[in-house]
């Protein structure tokens, strides 16, 4: 096969990839996911919810469901969908109110736990862990066999975690998905192309349902579709950089590292609103006297300006500004511009642009957004392809 390069940044990111993949193939990387993790929290101090259906959110007409037991996933409970939704398809469903700095803690002691094996972990969220095993020497260096202890002390805590295990961070993320709840699943090196081959499209992260359409409108449905393909054909698609990128994940190709340091990539604030808004200028008065001083209170919690006395808005460095609408209907909108510095001027100019895709309909969100400029944007596992 003849693979076309559209520029030089590409061809380099290319050959290093190439130049580190079998490096690659001798690490052992794992990623270790909580199973339904807040509920699992809430049951340790309410042993009475363990057999009953119930999620962790609101149950109201303006609550979203955050995480539901396996129970109530049953009845098609799912996160993110609206409270009276969720009480529509299981009406015995139980809901609890959420203890953010509670789950924190249970996140800690996890973490902890983990110490004892591996010093090498990236907190990918507070319920997933990146685990570098190459140098373990527990269990004669199986990284199967860790796992499975790590699991096992984890549910003596009253949670469980499923995992997968493989030679990089990609496959190990798509292969903690397969014995869900309570299990983990192997992908050798020697393996890792035709795991791949084998999936949908969808399953590689990042891959979202405007790149799916696209994708399959091409006619590329299942991943052997992409390592078949001219990278080209994938730039003139999805463009220079996502198509590349995309192509080398659907060969394997994925050297980032265990990161003991992650650097935030967005700082952003949304808030459910008491009553929908149908003016725009009901929603410019919510921006300026709640969403915007949030946000700089949220900013001045970040690492890089935590010890600065007074902050400006023109102080704080930005890779693009974001304005989020989700209407009465649960369809949502965002809006993102380029910007170097973040100013407050522009979320209003992309309020006004977001207001009218929603056509009338009410709007019962607002979310504003940064996106922090990104030291190795190349390495992000996700590919932004929205």
């Amino acid at each position: 096969m003849t693979y076309r390069i559209f520029n030089a940044s590409e061809s380099n990111l290319v050959q290093s990839h190439q130049g580190s993949q079998e490096t690659s193939r001798a690490r052992k990387i794992a990623l270790l996911d909580l199973d339904a993790f807040f509920a699992a929290v809430e049951v340790l101090d309410q042993p009475e919810l363990k057999n009953k259906p119930f999620a962790v959110g609101g149950g109201g007409e303006r609550g979203v469901v955050a995480t539901a037991n396996y129970h109530a996933r049953k009845y098609g409970v799912r996160s993110a969908m609206p409270g009276h939704q969720a009480r529509k398809l299981c009406p015995e469903l139980i809901f609890v109110k959420p203890n953010m700095a509670k789950y924190k803690a249970a996140s800690k002691r996890v973490y902890e736990i983990l110490t004892r094996y591996t010093d090498l972990i990236e907190p990918a969220s507070i319920d997933e862990f990146y685990l570098d095993l190459t140098a373990n020497q527990a269990f004669q260096g199986s990284a199967t066999l860790t796992l499975e202890s790590i699991r096992a002390e984890l549910r003596q805590l009253g949670i469980t975690a499923s995992a997968g295990i493989s030679c990089q961070k990609m496959v190990a993320k798509i292969a903690s998905e397969e014995r869900k709840p309570d299990g983990q699943f192997v992908v050798p090196p020697d393996q890792v192309l035709s795991y791949l081959a084998e999936l949908p499209i969808r399953r590689i992260p990042g891959v979202g349902p405007k790149s799916q359409e696209r994708l399959a409108a091409a006619g590329y449905h299942v991943v052997r579709d992409i390592q078949q393909t001219d990278p080209a054909r994938l730039q003139r698609i999805l463009g220079d950089h996502s198509g590349m990128l995309l192509f080398q994940r659907c060969l394997g190709v994925d050297d980032r590292p265990v990161s003991l340091s992650r650097t935030r990539k967005q700082i952003s604030v949304e808030e459910t609103l008491h009553r929908d808004f149908t003016h725009a200028k009901d929603a410019e008065r919510f921006l300026e006297n709640t969403l915007l001083p949030a946000l700089h209170r949220r900013i001045q919690q970040h690492a890089e300006y935590r010890e600065q006395a007074t902050l400006r808005w023109q102080d704080v460095r930005a890779k693009a500004q974001t304005v989020k609408l989700k209407f009465n209907d649960f369809t949502q909108t965002t809006v993102s511009k380029v910007s170097n510095r973040v100013s407050p001027a522009l979320y209003y100019q992309l309020l006004q642009e977001a207001w009218p895709r929603g056509r009338a309909r009410p709007v019962r969100l607002i979310g504003l957004g940064i996106t922090l400029p990104d030291p190795d944007e190349q390495r992000q596992l996700e590919l932004d392809l929205e």
